[in-house]
C-alpha cells in the first residue's frame, strides 16, 4: 500500500525553495511545510505533524534534536549531509534516520588531494611570494607514490583510498570494524592506528565524530607519525586534538596540516591557528559543490528513498543511532 508523505523541510529559506521545487516536480501535490530556524522547530512539528523531515544543519547553534524527535507521527528523517552526530542517539524502533552519503565522495577526495598537492608543490608559498613581487624558486616534492593512511573508511574514505591507489600510493586504512578492502594494503582498528601512522607520508581524516573518535588523533598519534608527514582533516574538528597538532607542527614532525573543520566554527578571528606556520585553513567547504548543486544531489538521494518509502520498501543510507554513521 502506497504511503502518503507529509514532509517538513527544516532548512534555510533558499534551500527550502530549491528542495521544495524538486519534490513537487518529482511528486506533484506532496504536502510540505517549512521551518527555517531552530527555535520554531518544535511548534512546526506539532502543528504540521509530519511523518518525514528533510533536515539540514544550517545554523551555528546546537541542533534542536529533542524538538525534531518530539512528534510521534515522525517515522523518517533524511539528513542533507553525511554527518549525523548532532542527532545521536534516537529510538531506531520509532524513527529511521538516513543521510546523503555518496553525494560528495569524489568531490571531497579531490579536495583532499588538491590540498596535499598544493603543499607539495609550494603553491601557498608561491602565492605569498607573488604578493611580495618576489621571484624565487622553491623545491617541489613529488606527489606520486608514497604512503597514505585514511582514517575512516566510509564512502568518502574509500573514495580517497581509490584516488591514492591511482596515484601509486601504498594505502592503509583505519576503521572501527576492519575488513579487507580492494586496493588497501591493510585495514586496521583504531587501537593499531599508530602502527600505520608511523609509515605514512600523508594522513587524511574522514572518520565520523563519535564518542570513540573524539580526540582520536592526540599527542600519542602525532608522536607516532612518520617525520615530515602531511595531515588533512575534513572529518570533524573534535576528532583531531588541535593543541597536539600545533605542537607537532612546531616540532617539525608534522610538515604541514590542511584543516577544513575545527572544534569551534566559525574559527574565531582571535584563534592562534590562523597564524600557525604550515597550517592551511579552509572554512568547512570540503565537499567542493555549490549549495545549489549539493541541494540537488542530496534531494535526489532523498527522492529515490521517498519512492522506496511510499512503496513500503527498505530505504538506503540508513544510519545507526549509537555508532553515529
Amino acid at each position: 500500500m502506497t504511503q502518503t508523505p507529509r514532509i517538513l523541510l527544516h532548512c534555510s529559506q533558499d534551500s527550502a525553495a530549491r528542495i521544495g521545487a524538486q519534490i513537487e516536480a518529482h511528486l506533484p501535490g506532496t504536502e510540505t511545510a517549512v521551518v527555517n530556524d531552530y527555535d520554531g522547530l518544535a511548534a512546526g512539528m506539532a502543528s504540521f505533524q509530519p511523518n518525514i523531515v528533510y533536515s539540514e544543519v544550517f545554523m551555528r547553534e546546537a541542533y534542536p534534536r529533542e524538538a525534531l524527535f518530539s512528534q510521534d507521527t515522525l517515522s523518517w528523517v533524511h539528513v542533507s549531509g553525511a554527518g549525523i552526530n548532532h542527532l545521536v542517539p534516537w529510538n531506531m524502533d520509532a524513527v529511521t534516520v538516513s543521510n546523503a552519503g555518496g553525494v560528495q565522495d569524489d568531490g571531497m577526495a579531490q579536495f583532499a588531494f588538491a590540498r596535499l598537492f598544493a603543499i607539495n608543490c609550494n603553491f601557498f608559498a608561491y602565492h605569498e611570494q607573488q604578493q611580495r613581487h618576489e621571484w624565487r624558486e622553491l623545491d617541489n616534492l613529488n606527489s606520486v607514490g608514497g604512503t597514505l593512511t585514511v582514517v575512516g573508511l566510509g564512502r568518502i574514505g574509500r573514495a580517497c583510498a581509490r584516488l591514492g591507489v591511482q596515484l601509486g600510493m601504498t594505502v592503509y586504512g583505519v576503521r572501527a570494524r576492519p575488513e579487507p578492502m580492494d586496493g588497501v594494503t591493510e585495514v586496521v582498528s583504531p587501537d593499531r592506528m599508530n602502527e600505520v601512522l608511523a609509515k605514512s607520508d600523508y594522513v587524511i581524516v574522514v572518520t565520523p565524530l563519535t564518542d570513540a573518535t573524539r580526540g582520536l588523533l592526540g599527542a600519542e598519534a602525532f608522536n607516532a607519525l612518520k617525520p615530515g608527514a602531511i595531515l588533512h582533516n575534513m572529518a570533524r574538528g573534535h576528532v583531531v586534538d588541535e593543541n597536539a597538532m600545533v605542537e607537532s607542527l612546531k616540532s617539525g614532525r608534522l610538515r604541514a596540516a590542511s584543516v577544513d573543520v575545527f572544534a569551534e566554527e566559525p574559527l574565531p578571528a582571535s584563534s592562534p591557528l590562523w597564524d600557525q606556520p604550515n597550517l592551511y585553513i579552509t572554512p568547512h567547504i570540503g565537499g567542493m559543490l555549490t549549495y545549489e548543486e549539493y541541494d540537488r544531489r542530496s534531494t535526489q538521494v532523498f527522492l529515490d528513498n521517498l519512492d522506496r518509502w511510499r512503496a513500503g520498501e527498505a530505504i538506503e543510507n540508513i544510519c545507526h543511532p549509537v555508532r553515529g554513521y
